[in-house]
């Protein structure tokens, strides 16, 4: 007891300013790569074009940040690493804008607290710079040196007088790769700065500058993931600007490693853009799979708080539904711009020395194509159609060339069409309300179309006679005059199938490789996500499904929208339903299978409605697609081939599998060794 009470009186004193200093570093310091961050946010504030970042075991021991900035004065240089010292904001009204990466004034304190700094900085037009050199946040050397415009840093020996902080630090290569992210995240933010990294004697990172968003993203990227990213065009909403990069839905990753994030030039952890780009993906890569790129926002700086978090890696945003909305929407966009079809690569040989390089592709060019005659294709409104709950999808479009063109990137978010365009929405095919779809049917040959007559009058006898003595002679027309009938090639010529799975089809530029599953399955998904007129049919005997307890509730409580995808049921019994009307795709052996998948992703309360609909709709198409390893006929395949290049919304299916696949003839040329590499 008496140990107890000494405890509770124990006396409160104050920190020494070394101490204080020592818990403030912990704040900010946590191991080199926010040393390294914090140098080269300065460098950025100071106006920089060329930044080098040198480091050795891992920036433990010695690193080295070198900029071509303003530079400091030497009346400025010691004041700088006083704490809450910052020449970026002096008011009150400043922390309502900030601009600048630094403004806390904190960062050289803290750094030179729990490290040996050597500083060495010139202003422009100067004729001398200035060296300080401190050691435990004390200032040991205050001298006139020789040294170029700009500042340089060198830390060294970092936490050696906090040896409890040194335990905690991972291996050098670990450290290094810390740094080296710092570095490319820098670099994308400012692609207008030349960045240079030395680890251990070694160029290993290297940025062109000049501005190119393009050439530092395929810096940091490389070149395999650089190959996969499309350009993401600025798009402004609400007054939030977004532009970037961004990866192909076929070529997901799985992690979120190189999901990029900037705001007003700053890198940033958001859980509101990842979340509001993960969205634009839905229904189009695969589950368990993650996009990458790179994702740049800039709005009013008032709009933004980025005194958050002491590193500066998080902010909040006042207006959270404008900022998602205008990366959703920009990312939509560039998905919506791109035919996100994969194509095969060969293997790369090393092209040979006899011929040229520019010869061969010459001789690969040359080759004459074979000219594709399609209808001209209807006007279809360039607007997307918005449903229910925010979540967007985008009409059919018809191409009128040989090859599938890219969509149009005319998306808005939030944006409806009226009725008038809605049946120009439609394909030519499908009716108002069809009593049931065959997605299979062949087009009936021009042949067999009814030809439209002119209309017949009676004419009197007597002028009838007239006008037939009247008429010229008839004669016939010369052979070499009459021009051949050009019948009309579909885009792509099926040749055959493999696995009874794949469609195997050729056009003008190479194979084209199809899965029929996925492609009929993302037919019905669009088709149902439309949410009108959709086929239904009666069944002659009603199909009793039991379901458990919890699958019987889910389903009575969801059943307004199990009614929107064409079923009509109700209940029967304690925990039976009894279906009544389905969807005119599904057959009654699925039935029982997909209302229990229903009713198990209905109970799933984690989700809105609107994905919780997007899951049902996934579960009666797949169902009712055309299963892998069925025989289809050759004008099945024919048709369906047809519709899958003709119609840009069809990619990839709901799970985000790719649909089709090209292999371009010069690659296979390239296999065969048909043209010199």
């Amino acid at each position: 007891m008496t140990e107890r009470r000494q405890r509770r009186m124990a006396v409160i004193h104050e920190l020494d300013s070394h101490m204080a200093d020592l818990i403030a570093a912990g704040e900010v310091v946590e191991r080199p790569s926010s040393v390294c961050k914090e140098l080269v946010e300065n460098a950025i504030d100071a106006g920089a074009t060329q930044i080098t970042v040198e480091l050795e075991h891992g920036g433990i021991s010695y690193l080295r940040i070198c900029d071509n900035g303003c530079g400091m004065s030497p009346e400025d240089a010691p004041v700088a690493f006083r704490r809450h010292a910052t020449s970026k904001i002096r008011t009150r009204e400043d922390l309502a804008a900030i601009g600048t990466l630094g403004f806390r004034g904190e960062a050289l304190a803290a750094i030179c607290a729990v490290s040996r700094v050597d500083l060495f900085t010139k202003q422009i037009g100067c004729v001398e710079g200035t060296h300080l050199s401190l050691e435990g946040g004390k200032i040991t050397a205050n001298e006139p040196a020789g040294c170029p415009e700009g500042t340089t840093f060198v830390i060294r020996d970092l936490f050696y007088n906090t040896p409890a902080r040194m335990k905690f630090l991972k291996k050098d290569f670990t450290e290094a790769g810390y740094v080296l992210s710092v570095v490319e995240h820098a670099a994308e933010s400012h692609p207008e700065i030349m960045f240079r990294c030395i680890r251990d004697g070694k160029d290993v990172f290297h940025s062109p500058g000049g501005g190119s968003l393009k050439n530092a993203v395929f810096s940091v990227f490389g070149k395999e993931l650089s190959k996969n990213l499309i350009e993401m065009p600025e798009h402004e909403l609400n007054g939030v600007k977004v532009w970037g990069y961004i990866s192909k839905p076929h070529a997901p990753r799985a992690n979120r490693t190189y999901q990029h994030f900037f705001v007003n030039g700053r890198f940033v952890k958001s859980k509101l853009i990842q979340a509001a780009m993960e969205e634009a993906y839905r229904n189009s890569m695969i589950t368990g799979k993650y996009p990458y790129g790179c994702v740049c926002v800039q709005l009013p700086l008032s709009q933004v708080d980025v005194n958050v978090h002491p590193a500066k890696t998080e902010v909040k945003f006042a207006q959270e539904k404008q900022v998602f909305s205008a990366v959703y929407a920009a990312c939509k966009n560039a998905l919506a711009g791109d035919d996100n079809v994969p194509e095969i690569q060969a293997k790369p040989v090393r092209p040979a020395a006899a011929v040229p390089q520019e010869k061969a592709e010459q001789t690969v060019l040359s080759v004459p194509k074979t000219e594709v005659h399609e209808p001209a294709a209807p006007a279809v409104s360039a607007a997307p159609k918005a449903v229910s709950g925010g979540t967007m999808h985008h009409p059919p479009a018809y191409r009128a060339t040989e090859r599938p063109a890219p969509r149009s990137s005319g998306f808005l978010p939030f944006v409806d069409v009226d009725d008038r365009d809605e049946q120009a929405l439609r394909m030519p095919h499908e009716t108002k309300k069809p009593a049931k779809i065959d997605l299979f049917a062949p087009e009936m040959p021009k042949a067999q179309q009814p030809v439209q007559t002119e209309p017949v009058f009676a004419v009197p006898e007597a002028e009838a006679e007239k006008a037939v003595q009247s008429m010229p002679e008839r004669t016939e027309p010369k052979q070499e005059e009459a021009e051949p009938l050009v019948p009309d090639l579909p885009s792509a010529r099926v040749i055959g199938s493999c696995f009874e799975t794949y469609i195997l089809a050729e056009d003008a530029d190479g194979l084209i490789l199809i899965d029929k599953h996925a492609a009929h399955e993302r037919m019905l998904f669009n088709q149902l996500r439309e949410k009108a007129d959709i086929p239904t049919q009666m069944l002659l005997a009603p199909v009793v499904v039991d379901l458990s307890g919890e699958e019987y509730a889910a389903v009575l409580d969801g059943m307004e929208q199990i009614q929107m995808l064409g079923f009509v049921m109700e209940s029967f019994g304690q925990h039976s339903v009894a279906v009544r009307e389905a969807p005119a795709y599904l057959d009654a052996g699925d039935i029982p299978v997909t209302v229990s998948e229903m009713a198990q992703k209905l109970m799933d309360r984690r989700t809105p409605v609107p994905d919780r609909l997007d899951d049902l709709i996934h579960t009666v198409s797949c169902k009712a697609a055309i299963k892998a390893g069925s025989k289809t006929s050759i004008q099945e395949m024919q048709s369906l081939c047809d519709r899958v290049l003709s119609d840009p919304a069809v990619t990839c299916c709901p799970h985000g599998r790719p649909v089709t696949v090209r292999l371009t003839k010069y690659e296979l040329d390239k296999m065969f060794k048909r043209v010199n590499q």
